[in-house]
Order: C-alpha cells, then sequence, then structure tokens
C-alpha cells in the first residue's frame, strides 16, 4: 500500500466520523449528505470498499479493524502508521488531525464546521472537544499549530505536514529515501572513523565536524541507512522538522554555521526520539540537550585516501603521472567527486579542473577574498642569493608538507596539521606580493588575497566569522591564500582597560588559533614587522626578509621593465643602478611611466623620458633625485 492510498482510507474514516458526529446535533446522514454535496464522494468510497448497506457505526467499525490491524511485529513504514505509533494516537484522535486540513481544503464544509464548533473554515478544539491531550501532543511535536484568527484559535497543519503524509517533501526540504543512500561498502574512509561510525545508536545526536565537502552528508546518509531510515534536509529552525522525520521514516541532517568559540543549542523536540545528525564546521560547540553526542571528526584524506576516490569517482584507472599530479591536490573527499561529475577526462584536461576549482573558490570566496591575476611572461622574480635560497625552502616546504609530517619523530608534535604559515617582510616595492605569485605559480594553486576592508567588521565576532569563512574555503579548495599587510590583524594585544579592547584581543586570539590549526599554504606580507606581535612570529614556519635591492639586483630589474628598444646607454644604466637605491617596485613604475612618455612622444625610451620618469618617483617619494652625470 502507498502512502497516498493508506492516506485516502483514513480520510474515508474521518469523513464517515464527521458524519456520525454531526448525526444527533445537526441532522440524520442522509440530511448531512444532501446539505454538504461534497460528503457524496466518501459515502460513495464506502460504498466501492464494501460498506454498502451497513448502518454507519458498525461501516466505521469495520473500517477501524482495517486501518488499525497490526502486521505483526514489522515496524510501521507509512506515514499515518509511523505517527500513530509515535504519538500513541487512536483513531479517533488520528480522524480529528486529519480533519484539521480536510476542513480547511474544502470551503463548502465551511459552514459544517462552524456549526460544530469550528471557526471561520478551520477547526478548532471545541470542533474536537474529548482530543485536547492528544491535541497537545500533535501540536508540540510540530504537527499541528494553534493560530490566533480573530477572537478564536483555529487548529492548521503545516503545508509541509501535509504533503508529507504522502510520502514526499515541499521546498526547501530534501528528502532521499535509505535505499537511495550510500553503504558502508560505498564509503572511502580511514577504518578509525568507519569503525566509530558503524556502531549504532537509539536517539543518538551524530555530531559530523568537517570542512565543505568531507564527505559529512554522505556519512551521514550511510548512518541512517544503516538504522532503516531515510535523511531529511532542510531548515534546522522550521517547528515541523521532528514531524516531517517521523512522518518519512528519516534521519534530520542540519547544516550549522556557528561563530568561532560560539556554541549552539539543538532544540528540545518533545515527542521525537529518533537519531539526528549534524554538520558542523571545523569551529563551534554543540550542546544537544538530553541528547547523547557523538562526534566523528572528517580529517582530510591523506594521498593515498585521496588516490581511492579519484579512481573511484572516474571510475577507471587514470595514466601514473595523471593520478599522481591528481592526488597532489589536497582536496577533501565531496570536492574530488564532484569535479569528477563535472569533468569525467579531468586526469587529460588539467586546465578545466583548475576552472573548476577557480570557479568553486570565486563563489566560495566572493566577497572576503579576491583572485590575484596570474603571472606575465615577462614579470620574473629577481632575488638576491641568501633570499632565493630561503624561497626555495618555502617551495619545498609546501611540496613535501604532506610526507615531513610522516618522517618526523613524535617529539615534533603534529597537532598543528600539515600547513605551511609564511611571513614575507620588508619595504614596499621589494617583492613580496610578487613572491607570493610566483609561489603560487610554482605549486599550480591559484593565489587569493584576503580583502581585509570587506572582512574587519565593527560588530562584535563577525571578523572571526569572516576570517573563518576564508580559512575554511582555502583548505577545501588547496588554494594559496595571502594576507597582505598582515600586521593589521597580527598586531600586539593590548591592556583591556574598555571593552573593545578586550573584543580585540579576542579576536587575536582567534587568529593565533586559527593560524596554528590551518592546513592550507598562508602568506603573510607586511612592512611593518615590528607591529607584529611575537606569538604569531612564532607561528610563522618561515621568514623570508625581502630586503631593497642591491645595486646589482637593480640593473637586472631596470633591464627586465625596460622596453627592449630602448635608447638608454650602458653607462646611463649602470650609474642609475648604482646611484639610486630604488625598490624593485619604484623601479616598475619608473620604466612604466619612461615607456609612457616614449608613447606621447611617438619615439622610445631615451635618456630624457628616463629622467623625468626617475625625478617623478622621487617626488612621489618625497625625496631629492640624484644628481646623474650621463643623463645630462
Amino acid at each position: 500500500m502507498t502512502a497516498a492510498s493508506h492516506l485516502a482510507q483514513w480520510q474515508l474514516r474521518s469523513a464517515l466520523a464527521l458524519i456520525l458526529d454531526a448525526n444527533p446535533r445537526l441532522a440524520s446522514p442522509q440530511e448531512m449528505v444532501e446539505r454538504y454535496p461534497v460528503l457524496h464522494l466518501y459515502v460513495n468510497q464506502a460504498a466501492r470498499a464494501g460498506f454498502e448497506g451497513l448502518e454507519l457505526p458498525e461501516a466505521l467499525a469495520r473500517l477501524d479493524a482495517q486501518l488499525l490491524e497490526q502486521p505483526g511485529d514489522a515496524p510501521p513504514n507509512l506515514p499515518l502508521e509511523r505517527l500513530r505509533s509515535a504519538l500513541a494516537l487512536d483513531a479517533a484522535a488520528l480522524s480529528g488531525f486529519l480533519l484539521c486540513a480536510w476542513i480547511a481544503d474544502e470551503p463548502e464544509l465551511a459552514p459544517l464546521a462552524e456549526a460544530l464548533g469550528g471557526h471561520e473554515g478551520r477547526c478548532t478544539r471545541m470542533m474536537l472537544s474529548g482530543l485536547d491531550a492528544a491535541l497537545d501532543r500533535l501540536i508540540e511535536g510540530g504537527y499541528l499549530q494553534e493560530l490566533p484568527q480573530g477572537r478564536r484559535r483555529v487548529l492548521e497543519m503545516p503545508a509541509a505536514v501535509w504533503i508529507a503524509l504522502r510520502g514526499q517533501v515541499l521546498r526547501p526540504w530534501r528528502y532521499t529515501p535509505g535505499e537511495a543512500l550510500p553503504d558502508w561498502a560505498q564509503l572511502i574512509l580511514p577504518e578509525a572513523l568507519r569503525e566509530a561510525a558503524m556502531r549504532p545508536e537509539d536517539g543518538a545526536c551524530w555530531a559530523l565536524r568537517g570542512v565543505p565537502g568531507s564527505g559529512r552528508r554522505a556519512l551521514a546518509g550511510a548512518i541512517a541507512r544503516t538504522g532503516g531510515l531515510g535523511l531529511l534536509e532542510g531548515p534546522s529552525d522550521d517547528p515541523a522538522l521532528p514531524a516531517l522525520a517521523t512522518l518519512l521514516g528519516a534521519m534530520p541532517l542540519l547544516s550549522t554555521d556557528p561563530a568561532p568559540g560560539q556554541r549552539l543549542a539543538l532544540p528540545d523536540w518533545p515527542g521525537y526520539a529518533g537519531a539526528i545528525a549534524v554538520k558542523l564546521p571545523r569551529h563551534g560547540g554543540l550542546d544537544a540537550a538530553r541528547r547523547h553526542l557523538r562526534w566523528l571528526e572528517l580529517a582530510p584524506p591523506d594521498a593515498a585516501e585521496r588516490e581511492l576516490h579519484w579512481r573511484a569517482a572516474l571510475g577507471r584507472a587514470p595514466a601514473k603521472s595523471a593520478m599522481s599530479a591528481l592526488a597532489e591536490l589536497r582536496l577533501p573527499r565531496g570536492r574530488i567527486h564532484t569535479l569528477a561529475a563535472q569533468v569525467p577526462d579531468i586526469d587529460r584536461r588539467p586546465g578545466a579542473l583548475m576552472a573548476e576549482l577557480e570557479a568553486a573558490g570565486r563563489f566560495m570566496l566572493d566577497g572576503t577574498a579576491r583572485r590575484m591575476p596570474p603571472l606575465g611572461e615577462a614579470e620574473t622574480l629577481a632575488l638576491g642569493d641568501e633570499l632565493q635560497q630561503e624561497f626555495d625552502a618555502l617551495l619545498a616546504r609546501c611540496r613535501h608538507r604532506e610526507r615531513l609530517r610522516g618522517v618526523l619523530p613524535a617529539a615534533f608534535g603534529h597537532s598543528g596539521g600539515d600547513g605551511v604559515r609564511a611571513l614575507f617582510k620588508g619595504p614596499s616595492g621589494t617583492g613580496k606580493t610578487l613572491a607570493a605569485r610566483h609561489l603560487a605559480a610554482t605549486l599550480g594553486r591559484p593565489l587569493y588575497r584576503v580583502d581585509l576592508a570587506a572582512t574587519v567588521s565593527k560588530y562584535i565576532g563577525e571578523t572571526e566569522r569572516n576570517l573563518e569563512r576564508v580559512f575554511e574555503a582555502a583548505e577545501a579548495l588547496d588554494i594559496v591564500l595571502l594576507l597582505d599587510e598582515g600586521d593589521a590583524l597580527m598586531a600586539g594585544r593590548t591592556g583591556v582597560n574598555n571593552a573593545n579592547d578586550r573584543y580585540a584581543n579576542l579576536e587575536t586570539n582567534y587568529l593565533l588559533q586559527r593560524l596554528e590549526s590551518f592546513d592550507g599554504v598562508l602568506v603573510v606580507t607586511t612592512n611593518a614587522a615590528e607591529r607584529i606581535d611575537t606569538a604569531f612570529a612564532r607561528r610563522m614556519d618561515l621568514t623570508l626578509d625581502f630586503a631593497l635591492p642591491d645595486a646589482l639586483l637593480r640593473h637586472g630589474l631596470w633591464q627586465g621593465h625596460l622596453p627592449p628598444s630602448h635608447a638608454v646607454s650602458s653607462a646611463a644604466l649602470d650609474e642609475i643602478a648604482r646611484r639610486c637605491p630604488l625598490s624593485g617596485g619604484q623601479i616598475r613604475n619608473a620604466a612604466l611611466h619612461a615607456a609612457l612618455l616614449g608613447l606621447q612622444r611617438d619615439g622610445g625610451v631615451g635618456t630624457g623620458e628616463l629622467l623625468s620618469a626617475l625625478q617623478r618617483e622621487y617626488r612621489r617619494a618625497g625625496q631629492h633625485c640624484p644628481s646623474l652625470s650621463v643623463l645630462h
């Protein structure tokens, strides 16, 4: 029997009970049917069901015997049977419950409802006298609502509940039946996590912690299927949620977004004793009231597990070189399967893979971080020997960060995860941002710069929430994160003289903890390193000091930035490089302005254009341009 046909039988029972209840108070059954023609439908339905010729009480008794017949020890598998079992409702209470929706849907029955104690075509407690205890349980469980209407209170059934009685759901609800959920054989998980999740517990609250795409929904689905349930997803603040879960035989899966340090309290759903699953980010807490909390941490998969996911998602074994490149991407489980579904030949088209990751990054980081442009062919990175060695060490640390943990002894401790945090310090224009772009390009990852203006908020807790969104997205997409002018966020903690100082220190403490647990690659740049709290400096894995370039390096920068067809002599460039201690950014600006002057004069870049550009750059810096003999 389907949910719809079972509901139709109970609606027939409700109609017959209504006619019987109205008999001594209003009119005979025959007069009732004549007065309210819509009742003809149910009288004819009763006749087709084999009740023709029976008195109304006998027909109702036989129908009750059919509806209340227990099918052995099998659990109820129809919405109304689940409801009757959960709230211990008798036939009269269930009929009264259905009348609340039927009367509201049939305008022709409005006069009848009024005559029986209803109000404006709606059921009331007066109309359903004798069912107060059952109505209280139905209202408490979210199956009914008691709402004010004029000077009276009426009973209404939420639309989502009415649809669920037919085994269906309305948007924004999403229901997945148990047979469509993954079983344990389909899930690729660490063995310890699998064993912890496969231990069922009635009425438990499964707290599933992880980044977006970590596999929390798939794990919840397997837990629900093990318990013979489907999975229900929707707004957690809807009072009808426990009712829908009961009617559909599903485990609710709630999505939460607590602020860092916030502890969320789950609603206490009276009348609902089934299991619940909650998706949590890597931060925040949960208070599940009287339920037993079962915490499951979905840590990022290691390289071996990622390879298994790629094979399963693609349905084949890619070439060894392609698989190595795919497995190096530190992506969560769900993201791997999503990418494989979007681009089935992703192992043959790495460009399509990066395009999809960048699209996901723009979506997840919109408003809080911006994609840095890819490197141009001419954007070379000129570093001194010592700085180049440090940069190469940073590259090696990023490339081998996952393997490094496996070869280090326990004395190193591994609570900080596999993240790499680098501090680029030095004066403006010394190439810090360019070095970050080169780092990302060499690693083959997109670079996103945190938008501090959009991230820092005057409202308490919003800065931490915005930063957490950025860090979480960077971990979920394996992108390189750039925190430009990081001293604005990493300044030293102050004495607590007022509430503002207290909350500023809370932001600092949050950032300190989050940097330590960050699992990606983060580059922090600053030209005021002295302002950075020493606690932040200690959490940096590498610090690269970008000093102003020396004469030799400046000469190379001038050669790299001036147009190839320039007419500046080697002697002039040598003197400029020796006597003008400009930063790399200033050299770039001067070369750009010299090229612009050449275009305006319909010529190339000569000594006159370069001198004008140099003088302009010095004026911008508030300094005096040195006297250069070769330019006179």
